[in-house]
């Protein structure tokens, strides 16, 4: 009597499990239960079998996952997602340069016409060439081409017949992945014979609001390839070029971030003599990556190409300033004094540590015409700095690491620097003093204990101060308050200046610091290494708040602008608002301490 068992029990789906499965299903059949499942040729047979099994269950995983655009990996499926959202991914950016130009004997009519040539070598001596994209006049009376907006890349052009009952004469693919959108000018002219239309301007629409069937714009779409296609509007959405007609189109073919951090340019032109290097070339970026997109597209959708709410304000910033690293946004009501009507936007591009003038002037305007309500009037603000300054003490065991000490100390130094620049360096994130002493434990299995601190520096530039005015410091963060009979050392302490009293004395490598009882007085270390009381009273220090303040007793002459305040902070954990960034600055030599030592030292030390 046959005993065959028609019930399939599927362990798994990965090749071993599937393979298990055929085999038990096989030998429970009559028919076969006597077999060498194992060395036969039945068992090459199963393998195939739990291949095609595994392959399929694959197969239909990655289709599964490619249909939502939390899930997809693929770039085009990405897109294609990101597509039905109404959102197109941003190309790359060219990097762009500020130059002034020499140019003795020249007039008012004198120009730069587009396209106009210089080169750019960085610091390695590779070269790149920047363009000029819009004709520029010189200033007759300065004879200068005074701050010129110069672009790395490349000019390219080309023209097709427009046809609208073909794809393929309707929708144009720009062949080149290297474009940047942003640079593309369209032209139409009705015939190879006739130009007429030639000179109006065909602008760029990524939405369809206020279009209308007179409105010249054209639209884009990424295709899977990465390129770029160029279409019009029917008529009724937007113009639609006549059949027939002749679409030309000009773009800038750029190498996008590799042009950054040029300051020495050249020119082959005629008649032109020294550059000057108003902003060095920044801003270059490279198109948008899959999980950036996965990221804006929905949050733009949800904005409605308009901005209302700080999230809008940060979407639609991140859009139209791709090379932003950090965005925060946040409303003047909550400035202090409140400054309503207002919304502030602080951004951190990828590289430098702010926006030049030219590009918050640019991006201003553009959110004003474009997204902004018109009541509410945007304001970029650049990141407020607050430097931390580590002094770790390393306990290690030389017994269980085969580095040296000064391999495990360059290791600590550069663990610290990485923290600052992957965590810390972005708005909203907090410092956790406890995470770096976790972190520092964990780099090396020699290392047994560490004893880390952490203060806060501010570096001010005296010279964009009114100093007759006094100024103040806000760290944001309780200042730790220490008496006399606790200790000797300052909580705060600043920078070596010179200062010149109200009665014209000069004091010659002083420094600021609190008395404990909120008072900030000038002292000099004498020849013993004693600190010397010299002049009282510059200041004062708000300990509970975290605000320094140098009143008008303060007065600086040194000739080194900058003035930095350290301060010791009242907590471990540090926490930032509005445009306030912590960093670890590499611009000073004890942003940095480590000391190592042995077991045994720290007890010979007890």
């Amino acid at each position: 009597m046959s005993t065959n068992n028609n019930n399939f029990n599927i362990i798994g789906l990965d090749f071993d499990e599937a393979k298990a499965s055929l085999k038990a299903f096989l030998q429970s059949q009559d028919t076969l239960k006597d077999y060498n499942f194992d060395g036969s040729v039945l068992s090459t047979i199963l393998d195939v079998l739990a291949y095609n099994t595994h392959y399929q269950a694959f197969y239909a995983n990655m289709v599964a996952n490619e249909m939502f655009l939390d899930s997809a990996v693929l770039r085009p499926s990405v897109v294609s997602h990101a597509k039905t959202l109404g959102y197109v991914p941003s190309s790359r950016r060219a990097s762009k340069a500020v130059l002034t130009v020499d140019a003795p004997g020249a007039t008012d009519s004198t120009y730069l016409a587009r396209g106009t040539e210089f080169v750019g070598t960085n610091a390695a001596g590779t070269q790149y060439r920047f363009v000029l994209l819009d004709t520029v006049y010189a200033n007759s009376t300065t004879d200068k081409f005074e701050e010129i907006e110069v672009y790395e890349g490349t000019l390219r052009r080309m023209s097709y017949v427009y046809d609208p009952t073909k794809k393929s004469g309707s929708v144009l693919l720009i062949p080149n992945n290297k474009i940047d959108t942003t640079t593309i000018r369209v032209r139409i002219k009705n015939s190879a014979t006739d130009s007429t239309g030639i000179g109006d301007a065909w602008t760029y629409s990524d939405s369809y609001i206020d279009l209308t069937p007179t409105s010249k714009v054209y639209f884009l779409q990424e295709k899977e390839t990465g390129m770029y296609e160029l279409y019009f509007g029917d008529n009724f959405l937007g113009m639609q070029p006549q059949s027939g007609s002749i679409v030309i189109v000009e773009y800038l073919e750029t190498n996008a971030d590799e042009a950054n951090a040029i300051s020495r340019f050249s020119t082959a032109v005629n008649g032109l003599q020294t550059i000057t290097v108003v902003s060095s070339s920044s801003g270059g970026v490279a198109e948008e990556s899959v999980s950036k997109i996965k990221f804006l597209a929905p949050k733009y959708y949800t904005a409605q190409s308009r901005a209302v709410t700080e999230n809008d304000y940060k979407v639609m910033v991140m859009r139209e300033y791709p090379s932003a690293n950090s965005v925060f946004v946040y409303g003047g009501e909550d400035v202090d004094p409140p400054q309503y009507g207002k919304v502030f936007i602080a951004i951190k591009p990828s590289t430098g540590s702010a926006l030049t003038s030219q590009e918050k002037i640019s991006l201003v305007k553009r959110l004003r015409e474009n997204r902004s309500v018109i009541t509410v009037t945007p304001e970029i603000v650049d990141p407020d700095y607050i430097d931390l300054v580590i002094d770790s003490i390393v306990t290690f065991d030389p017994s269980l690491t085969s580095i040296g000490a000064g391999t495990l100390k360059s290791i600590i130094v550069a663990y610290l620097y990485t923290y600052s620049a992957s965590v810390l360096e972005s708005f909203g994130s907090n410092f956790y003093l406890s995470k770096i002493i976790q972190g520092i434990n964990g780099l090396n299995a020699g290392i047994i204990s560490n004893q880390t601190t952490v203060k806060m520096r501010k570096t001010i530039n005296l010279s964009r101060l009114l100093v007759t005015k006094g100024f103040s410091i806000d760290f944001k963060n309780p200042i730790n308050r220490v008496s006399h009979m606790e200790s000797d050392m300052p909580t705060l302490s600043s920078s070596l200046f010179s200062h010149k009293d109200v009665f014209g004395v000069v004091y010659n490598n002083v420094s600021a610091v609190d008395n404990s009882d909120g008072r900030i007085d000038l002292v000099r270390i004498d020849e013993e290494g004693m600190s010397k009381l010299v002049y009282q009273n510059i200041g004062s220090v708000d300990y509970e708040k975290g605000i320094v303040r140098f009143n008008t007793n303060f007065s600086p002459t040194s000739s080194d602008i900058f003035l930095t305040v350290t301060v010791e902070p009242q907590n471990d954990d540090l926490f930032v608002f509005e445009n306030k960034m912590f960093r670890i600055s590499r611009a000073y030599s004890d942003s940095i301490s480590v000391d190592l030592t042995t077991q045994s030292n720290r007890k010979k030390a007890l």
